[in-house]
């Protein structure tokens, strides 16, 4: 029987490396909850970072460790230039990511990672690979609706 999913196949593509520089803030699974409020604080900063490529913007989870922690960086692509104090920067590795799109309401972000993990990663072509996995916000995306989609990356082999 074959497994019941609500996403689309993943578009497999070959991505250069992207450098994401914002806040980062480590969290544990339990504490994830508290991610919303640091885009919050991220916004109402106002910082305008030189160099970032405009209207996208990417979550990044990286560096898990013991008991599921694991950093969370929210911000923009910037190629290049300094990281503004008490911000970090995170090089998205180049290579092979699958591209999972969720055409819905950011409120189904937990559902999306889950069927991700539950029904998708390890199937053929998408072994997983070291690195970080991606939330990516394109242009259509609303955040003060959470309304317009978004995208989950994740690296694979």
């Amino acid at each position: 029987m074959a497994p019941v999913t609500c996403l689309a196949p993943p578009v497999i593509k070959d991505m250069p490396d992207r450098r994401i520089l914002g806040p980062l803030r480590r969290y544990t699974m339990e504490a994830r909850q508290a991610i919303p409020g640091q885009w919050a604080d991220y916004n109402m900063a106002g910082i305008e970072t030189p160099g970032a490529v405009a209207d996208r913007w990417y979550g990044v989870c990286a560096n898990f460790g013991e008991g599921g922690a694991f950093d969370y960086l929210c911000g923009q692509e910037v190629p290049k230039g300094p990281v503004p104090e008490g911000w970090a920067a995170i090089t998205l590795p180049a290579g092979r990511w699958a591209r999972f799109v969720e055409a819905g309401h950011i409120s189904t972000m937990g559902s999306v990672w889950a069927e991700i993990f539950r029904e998708w990663m390890g199937r053929p072509g998408l072994t997983p690979r070291d690195g970080p996995s991606v939330e990516f916000y394109p242009l259509e995306f609303d955040g003060a609706t959470g309304e317009g989609g978004f995208e989950i990356w994740m690296p694979v082999e």
